[in-house]
């Protein structure tokens, strides 16, 4: 795992997301989030709509992340066929010592933040029938973060 010097963009952007996904996974209300602005935050996957930061919670992150119609038609995963709860517990069995997230680099800087990242783990659980195989599972992508820059001690991003 990429370990960026401390204070960096790249350190504070992967924290900021980190502490995104976090909060979408054990929070239970928008305006308990300290990683995004509730009223401004949207979500959109792919191309796909943009949704809210109330539908994001209510789907949860791996099927807000996830959904779209090209994994159902590979037989990966269906975000529509999983609830918030069925989702965690399929992943979790999956990859019980976590499914990692890092930024690998930063293109452009606030208030519009560019940035490639990796999402892996190892496949040490079943998932839907498929025995475990220790196998590393890891995908890589391009994000667009738009942001406020709060001015503290140390920098940190509000998610817009």
């Amino acid at each position: 795992m990429q370990e960026w010097p401390a204070g960096s963009l790249e350190e504070v952007v992967q924290n900021a997301i980190k502490t995104w996904e976090m909060e979408l996974s054990h929070k239970a209300r928008l305006s308990d989030f300290k990683s995004v602005s509730p009223g401004k935050f949207s979500l959109s996957v792919n191309g796909g709509r943009p949704r809210t930061g109330e539908e994001t919670l209510a789907m949860g992150s791996y099927n807000a992340l996830l959904d779209g119609p090209l994994l159902p038609s590979a037989g990966a995963y269906d975000a529509s066929a999983e609830t918030f709860q069925s989702s965690h517990d399929l992943f979790r069995a999956a990859f019980p010592r976590g499914f990692a997230w890092e930024v690998l680099k930063v293109y452009s800087g606030p208030p519009v933040i560019a940035f490639k990242f990796r999402h892996w783990g190892h496949k040490e659980g079943p998932y839907k029938g498929h025995a475990a195989t220790g196998d590393k599972v890891e995908f890589h992508g391009v994000a667009v973060l738009k942001v406020i820059l709060l001015p503290l001690p140390r920098a940190q991003l509000m998610l817009c």
